[in-house]
C-alpha cells in the first residue's frame, strides 16, 4: 500500500509523539496544520455517519414500539371487552389481574362570577390571604346532600377506568406492570 504525504506525516508525527518532540519550522508548522485539518475533515465524517446510524436505529426503535404498542393496546382493549361482559369488578388470574373501578365525580366552577353570587353565604369558599377560591369539597358535600348544583358549578361524572397488571416472574415476585384506560 502507497502512502501518501499526509500518512507520512501522521506517522512520523506518530513516531515523534513518542519520543516528545517534533522539529519544527514554517514548512513544517504548515504541513502540521494541513495534517491536524485532515485529521478533524476525519472526525467530522465519523460523527456523520454515527448520527446517520442514529437516525436509523432511532427509526426502527420507534417502528418496532409503535407496532408493539398497537399491538399491546388491541389485547388490553380486549381484556376490558372481557371483564366488562363479566360484570366483575376484579378478575386475579395466574398472570396478572384486571379491574374495572368508578372513579370519583369531578365538581368545576365553570361560571365564576355566577357562582360568586351564591358562594359566599353557603360557606362555599376558603379564604387565602388576599384572594378566594372555591372550596371544591365543601361543594361536593352539599351536591350529595341536597342534589342541588349551585349556579356556576358543572358537575362531571365520574368515569368507569379499566385497569390490569401484569406479574412477571410468577405472582407474588418480579416486576409488577399496571395500566389504566
Amino acid at each position: 500500500m502507497e502512502l501518501t504525504f499526509i500518512d507520512e506525516l501522521l506517522a512520523e508525527a506518530e513516531v515523534a509523539e513518542a519520543e516528545h518532540r517534533i522539529e519544527l519550522d514554517k514548512l513544517r508548522a504548515d504541513q502540521l496544520l494541513q495534517t491536524i485539518g485532515v485529521v478533524e475533515e476525519k472526525m467530522e465524517e465519523v460523527n456523520r455517519l454515527v448520527e446517520n446510524e442514529i437516525k436509523i436505529i432511532e427509526f426502527f426503535r420507534s417502528s418496532e414500539l409503535g407496532k408493539l404498542e398497537r399491538k399491546r393496546s388491541w389485547l388490553a382493549w380486549n381484556l376490558e371487552q372481557y371483564i366488562r361482559s363479566t360484570n366483575e369488578k376484579t378478575i386475579r388470574l395466574p398472570h396478572g389481574s384486571m379491574k374495572v373501578r368508578n372513579t370519583r365525580e369531578k365538581t368545576v366552577v365553570s361560571d365564576m362570577e355566577k357562582f360568586l353570587l351564591v358562594a359566599g353565604k353557603n360557606g362555599w369558599l376558603r379564604h387565602i390571604p388576599e384572594s378566594y377560591e372555591p372550596d371544591l369539597q365543601a361543594i361536593q358535600q352539599h351536591i350529595k346532600r341536597t342534589g342541588e348544583i349551585p349556579l356556576g358549578v358543572s358537575l362531571i361524572a365520574g368515569e368507569n377506568k379499566f385497569s390490569y397488571e401484569v406479574w412477571r416472574g410468577g405472582e407474588g415476585s418480579g416486576e409488577i406492570e399496571t395500566s389504566a384506560s
